[in-house]
C-alpha cells in the first residue's frame, strides 16, 4: 500500500511539473467589490457624476443611465435596468468579452469593467441605494 502511494504521488508531481503554465492555458481573475458606509457613497456618487457629465452630452434626460463602452474586437454587452434612478457602465477592452448586467429598483449604481480577452460575466443588483463594482481581467 505504501508504494502504491508513492507512486500516485510521484506521478501526481509529475503531472504538476508537465502542466500548461496558467498564460499559455488561458484563465482569468474576477474581483467584486460590493461596499458599505462611505466607501459606498463615494463609489456610488462618482459613477452618477459619470453618467450625468454622459446624459448631458447627449442633452437627454433619463430615468436610468447605461453606458456602454467597447475597445477591442469580438466584444458583447448588455444592460437591462427597471427602475428610477440607476446608473450602469460597462467598460471593455481587449477581445471576447461578454458581459450581461441588470438593475432593479431604485439608486443603484453598477460599475463593470474588462480587461486582457474572453472573459464572462452575469451579473444582477436588486434594491435601493446598492453599490458595486467588478474588474474582470483575462489572459
Amino acid at each position: 500500500m505504501k508504494r502504491l502511494m508513492k507512486t500516485a504521488g510521484a506521478l501526481a508531481v509529475l503531472a504538476a511539473l508537465h502542466a500548461p503554465a496558467p498564460a499559455e492555458a488561458g484563465g482569468g481573475v474576477t474581483m467584486m467589490i460590493t461596499p458599505n458606509g462611505d466607501a459606498a457613497d463615494f463609489i456610488n456618487t462618482g459613477l452618477r457624476i459619470y453618467g450625468l457629465a454622459q446624459q448631458y452630452k447627449g442633452a437627454k434626460k433619463k430615468k436610468n443611465l447605461a453606458t456602454v463602452k467597447q475597445k477591442g474586437v469580438n466584444n458583447a454587452a448588455a444592460l437591462s435596468q427597471k427602475g428610477a434612478g440607476n446608473h450602469g457602465l460597462v467598460y471593455q477592452k481587449g477581445k471576447g468579452h461578454t458581459a450581461t448586467a441588470s438593475q432593479g429598483g431604485y439608486n443603484n449604481a453598477l460599475g463593470v469593467f474588462q480587461f486582457g480577452k474572453n472573459t464572462n460575466l452575469d451579473v444582477g443588483q436588486y434594491g435601493v441605494g446598492q453599490t458595486g463594482i467588478v474588474l474582470q481581467g483575462g489572459w
